[in-house]
């Protein structure tokens, strides 16, 4: 599958979600008036050829302008974190995802052969499933993902010494982005969804037993 498919595909697939009546699923946080001025400007910044290299050395890194501002977006939702503890503990996953990313992808550079779906979308749904059972808030969510796959890329980079230069924020990033952050809304939901169906059968078997406890 050619690089950008996978992307415009779950955008659609969200666009559509959203503007059915999902959006409470999907983006509970964020207005409809926010989330339309966002993605507009998302699309206008991917079309600018501008890249920025934050690092020098052997850590070939280059940042796309949209990314830097899906950077400032991820610190802004872990800003408005209840608790010091609580943001702790979302940095501590943030790393832990970033982790990872890295190892998967330096893992696969050196053989791709033995890999679960396909080489370049395994980190991404392995990130994206433990992010939706870190939290179930769609902003940390987001946060998570774009800091744990910049940071992840960036990884990737260091072990490989200088062989690999990181191009984020290209076509095959944002596939990965996507897949990620898709696998991690879809992974939550499933949770809410089992715990919601427990909850209705505990309460069924409970006044199936007369309304006494057992």
């Amino acid at each position: 599958m050619n690089p950008g498919y996978m992307s415009i595909w779950i955008m659609i697939i969200m666009f559509i979600l959203i503007t059915t009546g999902w959006k409470p699923f999907i983006a509970p946080d964020i207005s409809r008036r926010m989330l339309s001025l966002l993605s507009i400007v998302l699309i206008a910044l991917m079309g600018v050829s501008f890249w920025w290299k934050p690092l020098q050395g052997h850590i070939q890194v280059e940042l796309q302008m949209s990314v830097c501002l899906l950077l400032l977006l991820g610190i802004l939702t872990f800003k408005k974190a209840e608790d010091w503890s609580y943001l702790g503990y979302l940095i501590l996953c943030t790393i832990m995802i970033a982790v990872i990313w890295g190892f998967i992808r330096k893992m696969y550079s050196f053989d791709p052969v033995f890999h679960w779906i396909d080489p370049s979308w395994d980190a991404p749904l392995l990130c994206g499933i433990f992010c939706g059972a870190f939290t179930s808030h769609v902003k940390h969510q987001f946060g998570m993902i774009v800091w744990g796959a910049v940071l992840g890329e960036t990884l990737n980079t260091a072990l490989q010494l200088g062989a690999h230069t990181a191009h984020i924020g290209n076509l095959a990033w944002w596939d990965s982005f996507w897949i990620a952050l898709a696998t991690a809304m879809t992974c939550s939901l499933l949770l809410k969804s089992v715990r919601l169906v427990f909850s209705k059968l505990s309460v069924i078997l409970w006044h199936i037993k007369g309304g006494r406890p057992s």
